[in-house]
């Protein structure tokens, strides 16, 4: 089977060289080309939790608005997206171009409006939920690191659990190490992570804390609750059904063993947009939408919103000289 990782960062990587160690032809796919070049001339190297080992793969870049050169279009018979929400729309279009007629793609991908904009492009019948408990993080380019096994939940958008796509799809990741599950509502399961999503990244990618430091710290502990009992008032308006009967005390024990640095965190740090508005900033809406109060999301929502500004100004945009920006704004308002 040939399987495309579309969005192929930390966790596209480990996915992707686990498959491949597996027996399964793989192709990584992503806009990020020192890392796709990197795979390309010397493979995947993985470390961590999985082992260390270098995977010979496929690697492919694409460059912004290159989706619709890839050069082995329709080659694939499933796309397995890892992309960043921010770049769901652009993953869409590489999984339209690399997949086979019957071929079929599955948004492992955090946030809740993935599905929807991948199947505006693909349709609902090539289209599969599912999420992914595993973490992962990037060491440098072609090297990534696992730092966390957790399950991964696949499920039909019809709800269907027996059909043959879903049940081959579960023994290849079961065969590459993986745990797979089969669910018929994949979307409580999504709306179930995206509350912990909510609940955790946001406050890393701020503050600064790893997973396990913010129960450590009351300030951080007492924002998480708030944010939580928001989501889950929209969660109740909406009528969904979670999986967890209990998120806040779940969130919270998670929150006392666990020391990795969410994506969120990971992403603030580099210098990269976050996906702040797959997550809090997409309840915001939801709430808007039913009349739901969620202010403690609304201002996470900012804060990371003006941090990752800064981050991305400091690290990778041209020196401010602030002393000269001031004279400019004194000048003007002199004249």
């Amino acid at each position: 089977m040939h399987i495309h990782i579309i969005g192929a960062g930390a966790m596209g990587s480990l996915y992707g060289g686990l498959l491949a160690q597996s027996g399964n032809q793989v192709t990584l796919v992503d806009w990020w080309q020192a890392h796709m070049n990197a795979v390309a001339a010397e493979g995947l190297q993985l470390s961590g939790i999985t082992g260390d080992a270098v995977r010979a793969l496929q690697a492919v870049y694409v460059p912004e608005g290159g989706e619709a050169e890839i050069a082995d279009a329709g080659s694939g018979d499933v796309a397995i997206i890892f992309a960043d929400a921010n770049c769901t729309a652009k993953a869409a279009r590489a999984a339209k171009r690399l997949l086979k007629e019957d071929g079929f793609a599955v948004t492992l991908q955090n946030g809740i409006s993935n599905i929807e904009a991948l199947e505006a492009e693909l349709g609902r019948g090539r289209m599969m939920g599912g999420l992914s408990y595993h973490s992962a993080a990037m060491l440098a380019p072609g090297h990534a690191v696992h730092t966390h096994r957790g399950p991964t939940w696949l499920g039909e958008l019809s709800g269907e659990v027996e059909s043959a796509r879903i049940k081959q799809l579960a023994a290849l990741l079961s065969a590459a190490g993986f745990e797979p599950t089969i669910v018929g509502d994949i979307m409580g399961q999504i709306w179930t992570k995206f509350i912990h999503n909510c609940a955790i990244n946001p406050i890393s990618a701020v503050a600064g804390l790893r997973v396990g430091e913010i129960s450590r710290v009351a300030a951080a502990d007492a924002l998480q609750t708030r944010i939580i009992e928001e989501a889950l008032a929209v969660v109740a308006a909406k009528g969904i059904a979670l999986v967890d009967d209990d998120p806040m005390t779940s969130i919270k024990k998670f929150c006392v063993a666990k020391f990795n640095k969410p994506s969120m965190q990971q992403h603030m740090e580099q210098g990269r947009r976050t996906e702040i508005d797959a997550l809090n900033g997409a309840l915001v809406r939801e709430g808007a939408a039913l009349g739901i109060p969620t202010p403690y999301n609304q201002a996470v929502t900012w804060m990371v919103t003006a941090r990752q500004s800064e981050r991305m100004q400091n690290l990778h945009g041209a020196p401010i000289d602030y002393e000269a920006l001031e004279k400019e704004i004194k000048g003007g308002g002199d004249s």
